[in-house]
């Protein structure tokens, strides 16, 4: 453990070339890994550097915990899948419907990193467990995006025409989602 200017992080040290800062979910913990013989005062010298990023990332680490407690347990976990696969149920073909986009299938997947992800060969999209504690607007937002990612799959200026043309407020709900 090391403390800088009041925060508190791990410190390891390994068999490595440059030092490591990593921010852990769900707790913002501070883990850092450094060269065996790297100074204490170089380590407290990196992390200051990266002291706007430290605190930034810790609240929407943080942030991103409460917004998704873990379930209890497997039944809860479960009740969770099967209400947001009832959600997608009703709202996919409303979206699809209105925008003449059509995926080909979808899975709820378990992912932490991505709300939703999209095969733009087989146009089979995946969409976030996560997913079943946003609202009905997030929701519309990420199965839009993929469904947009059928079409167009980088992110580039026609997938951003064609997200301004079917959701006009789709970067604020975007930024809602991303805990901004």
């Amino acid at each position: 453990m090391i403390y800088i200017d009041g925060l508190e992080a791990e410190l390891t040290r390994k068999r490595i070339k440059r030092i490591n800062l990593r921010i852990k979910e769900p707790d913002g913990r501070i883990v850092i890994s450094a060269p065996y013989f790297t100074s204490d005062r170089a380590i407290a010298d990196f992390v200051r550097s990266r002291w706007d990023w430290i605190i930034d990332t810790k609240a929407r680490v943080i942030s991103k915990a409460r917004a998704h407690p873990e379930p209890s347990d497997k039944a809860e976990k479960e009740a969770r899948r099967a209400d947001l696969k009832r959600r997608i149920s009703e709202r996919l073909p409303i979206i699809e419907e209105a925008t003449g986009l059509y995926c080909n299938g979808w899975t709820v997947r378990d992912m932490h990193t991505r709300w939703g992800s999209c095969n733009t060969r087989t146009h089979h999209i995946n969409l976030s467990l996560m997913l079943a504690t946003r609202s009905d607007a997030e929701l519309d937002y990420v199965i839009l995006h993929e469904l947009v990612h059928t079409v167009v799959p980088d992110h580039g200026p026609r997938f951003y025409a064609m997200m301004d043309r079917y959701m006009p407020g789709w970067k604020n709900i975007r930024k809602i989602l991303n805990y901004g």
